[in-house]
């Protein structure tokens, strides 16, 4: 029987298993695929570029900045389908877009610090904060009477309720403890309601679009003062013209009547995202949840659905007050949800006052 002999094919190889994977996931991504990466991207990068040469130029642009750093996350998916499919030019354009994104996050992921040495012993109060309304309507405010009764605060503030709202939040008893109310309404059938147990006093309410925007108020605390700020900006998808004024004139105020003792709370409707909310805080305001380490402690939409995608309602405080403790709360029927954090604030020992008054004094 014969021996045949194999000669070898001169030019030819047959490739082992690792080379034949790594061949595999050399294959360009697809055009098609590319195509979609492209339109998923080019917003972002128009969205990016718009910050920087016309920051919240129009209402689309507002809201797409009040997302912040949210807005830009599907650039990452990308960055990876355009890396594994040698897509260099797509890469490069998705990278640029995450460094826009990690640029703009930046200041408020970065904004945590240690709470100050005289607040980890000083005097206390607890404050609730909440929009209760709600683009559906929210009849019925039994929801946030169970809440406020259960979390005791010291102060209540409340935007967007109606007189009948806060008839009902006193006739279900959970104003009862505080001796000190207060109700400003504005043109549309929605308002503002304060109830303090300590002595209250509404000092001047400013208007824009024939609406109160900014409620400020005293609270007397022992032997100090506590000026308190309850806002409610307009929404820029209602007036542009008139969102950016409301954050001008909070911002204006901040700068021109000092931060001592100052505490700013409410439905800003913005972020760290939108220009005038950044103005609000260069006058020397901290964001609360942002220097206790909770930038991502979003507020609205409050939706069965989906969690909430933006930090619109805030803490801010000013030199001599920091909050200790912030978090959120389910807003029962409203689209936000609520605030109540632990506000520390230098001075001796508070305790209530007590009398018989049971309404704020106004001055105008």
């Amino acid at each position: 029987m014969g021996v045949t002999t194999l000669r070898p094919v001169a030019g030819r190889t047959v490739p082992h298993r690792g080379a034949r994977r790594a061949r595999h996931w050399r294959v360009r991504l697809p055009r098609t695929l590319s195509l979609l990466c492209w339109l998923v991207l080019a917003p972002l990068a128009a969205l990016a570029l718009a910050r920087l040469v016309a920051w919240d130029g129009d209402v689309l642009l507002a809201e797409a900045n009040s997302l912040n750093g949210l807005a830009y996350v599907p650039a990452w998916p990308v960055l990876l389908l355009a890396a594994l499919g040698r897509r260099a030019v797509l890469g490069g354009a998705a990278a640029l877009v995450i460094v826009a994104q990690l640029a703009f996050a930046a200041p408020e992921v970065l904004a945590a610090r240690p709470l100050p040495t005289w607040a980890r012993h000083a005097p206390t109060i607890r404050v609730f904060d909440a929009n209760v309304g709600s683009d559906a309507g929210n009849d019925n405010m039994s929801g946030f009477a169970q809440t406020i009764t259960r979390h005791a605060p010291d102060l209540v503030t409340l935007e967007e309720i109606d007189p009948q709202d806060f008839a009902q939040l006193e006739s279900d008893g959970a104003l009862a403890p505080f001796r000190y109310r207060a109700y400003e309404r504005g043109r549309l059938p929605w308002g503002f309601g304060i109830a303090s147990r300590f002595p209250l006093r509404i000092e001047h309410v400013l208007m824009g679009g024939g609406n109160p925007f900014l409620v400020v108020a005293r609270l007397r605390l022992a032997h100090r003062i506590l000026r308190v700020w309850i806002v409610h900006t307009q929404a820029p998808v209602a007036s542009l013209v008139q969102w950016r004024s409301d954050l001008e004139a909070i911002a204006a105020r901040a700068r021109t009547r000092g931060l001592r003792r100052l505490l700013v709370v409410g439905d800003f409707n913005a972020s760290w995202g939108n220009a005038g909310f950044n103005a609000v805080l260069d006058s020397g305001l901290v964001d609360a949840a942002a220097a206790r380490g909770e930038p991502f402690a979003m507020t609205w939409p409050e939706s069965r659905l989906l969690p909430p995608l933006v930090r619109i309602d805030h803490f801010l405080s000013g030199s001599e007050v920091a909050l200790s403790k912030i978090r959120t709360l389910v807003g029962p029927g409203s689209d936000h949800r609520a605030l109540v954090g632990e506000v520390a604030i230098s001075g001796p020992a508070i305790a209530p006052r007590t009398g018989r008054d049971r309404r704020a004094v106004r001055t105008r």
